[in-house]
């Protein structure tokens, strides 16, 4: 089965920025951010098809040029399925000045459809 996905408008450099996913499966991978110190990766309004759970499993990886990148830790996600309003949300520190996405480690093998994802890079607000 093949996941069809959209991220759109997502920089590729060093900001806040919001986007969706629709129809992404286990192994999607977001556009990639330039970063450092802190990451927040933020989904509103979850939905999944073809699963049993109502879950998430997001990691935080960082993009690495001559190496093999570096996973930071996986965050699940549960809030964001319990409606239109609901945000799950997942932080990252203590990361050095790099490139780094997003991969969905675990769907539950459903496929999801995330409403808003919002990618913060600034742990002051």
């Amino acid at each position: 089965m093949t996941s069809a996905f959209l991220l759109a408008l997502a920089p590729n450099a060093s900001a806040n920025w919001q986007s969706f996913i629709s129809n992404a499966a286990t192994g999607f991978e977001s556009s990639r951010w330039e970063d450092e110190q802190y990451s927040e990766v933020r989904f509103k309004d979850c939905n999944q098809y073809y699963a049993t759970g109502g879950w998430v499993k997001v990691a935080l990886w960082e993009d690495n040029f001559a190496s093999p990148d570096t996973n930071h830790g996986t965050k699940e996600f549960t809030n964001c399925f319990n409606g239109t309003n609901s945000v799950s949300a997942g932080e990252w520190t203590g990361l050095p000045l790099d490139g780094y996405y997003f991969r969905l480690q675990d769907t539950d093998g459903g496929l999801l459809d995330v409403r808003v994802v919002a990618i913060d890079t600034t742990k002051a607000d």
